[in-house]
């Protein structure tokens, strides 16, 4: 499937006969796991951003690849409802209280823990680049929620987002500090140099925040979704730059996560209590699509790390097909 659209997306639709797209059979697989569909659902919502290339924007609104995004889509809703399991009830009041307590890091096994005290260089570029896929674009994926936002919770929505933008200093965005990492350690640093040498399992994590951001109803899983990126971002951060620092990486290639160590202590409480909290106030009945959003997200956030830390247990790669990190 993601091969017919990568070929499809060099040519405009006009060029291609687009029942090839609607043809695609919905196979009842599982779509969390399965790396061809998680990566056709990336290059579906790749288009929004501006992905792939000036001929590719030509199918952003093709009813083919709308049509073969939705049954898509049905499948993945299913499951990660699936994944989220029995949620529990949360009151409206109580919300930044569970939130931050489901973003609190954990005692046991930990992916920060590891890079920072027995990581190796490879293993640290792996990690990278797994991260490259989000990270390239931090901030883009959830602006999407910003207009879909009223009242309560936009204004600390801007102000977390105006941050990973770099605050409107040049050069400072959260996205621009990735790439600089990625190029001091001698990788690749154009977005999409590496979204098929992940597995699914990240590339699940962020399709759920275009899934969430592409339609207005899950505004409040989305929000859930942000605060969880935020809620104890600052800790982990600091595991990702001390492993660095240990790895003899340059004072640049860890700036990107010393940034982090700085903003998202400030953040997390921004997300928790300003802006999913004031808007759930506002919005009471959407507290369950908050609590989903939050829980889905960190379910699947665990299981990609479960995923780096398990390869490299048994002495193996993490990615698929032991894909090279180097720049040549």
């Amino acid at each position: 499937m993601s091969e017919i659209l990568i070929r499809a997306f060099q040519h405009p639709p006009e060029a291609e006969d687009e029942s090839a797209l609607e043809a695609i059979p919905a196979s009842e697989i599982e779509t969390l796991s399965d790396e061809d569909l998680q990566l056709s659902l990336f290059l579906c919502y790749g288009l929004q951003y501006c992905l792939f290339g000036e001929t590719a924007q030509h199918w952003e609104w093709e009813t083919s690849l709308i049509g073969l995004r939705k049954r898509l889509e049905v499948r993945f809703a299913r499951e990660l409802r699936e994944t989220a399991g029995q949620l529990p009830v949360v009151d409206v009041e109580k919300l930044p209280e569970f939130l931050m307590d489901l973003g609190k890091p954990s005692p046991g096994r930990s992916l920060s823990r590891y890079l920072k005290q027995d990581a190796t260089m490879e293993q640290f570029q792996e990690f990278l680049m797994h991260r490259s896929v989000y990270s390239l674009m931090e901030a883009d994926h959830h602006s999407l929620v910003i207009p879909r936002v009223r009242g309560g919770g936009k204004p600390a929505l801007v102000e977390i987002q105006a941050d990973e933008y770099g605050g409107g200093i040049p050069g400072r965005l959260h996205s621009q500090l990735f790439e600089l990492t990625l190029n001091e350690l001698g990788m690749l640093t154009e977005f999409g140099s590496y979204f098929e040498d992940v597995p699914a399992c990240s590339l699940t994590t962020v399709n759920v925040i275009s899934y969430f951001g592409t339609y207005g109803r899950h505004r409040g899983a989305m929000l859930g979704n942000l605060a969880m990126t935020e809620i104890g971002s600052h800790y982990v951060n600091r595991n990702f730059r001390n492993g660095l620092q240990r790895l003899n990486g340059s004072d640049d290639s860890w700036l990107f996560f010393q940034e982090h160590i700085v903003a998202d202590a400030v953040h997390e409480q921004l997300a928790a209590y300003d802006m999913c909290g004031r808007f759930v106030r506002d919005n009471p009945r959407e507290v369950s699509d908050m609590v989903f959003g939050a829980v889905v997200t960190a379910e699947l956030g665990a299981r990609a790390n479960e995923h780096m830390l398990s390869s490299w247990e048994r002495g193996e790669s993490s990615l698929r097909g032991a894909a090279s990190v180097a720049a040549g």
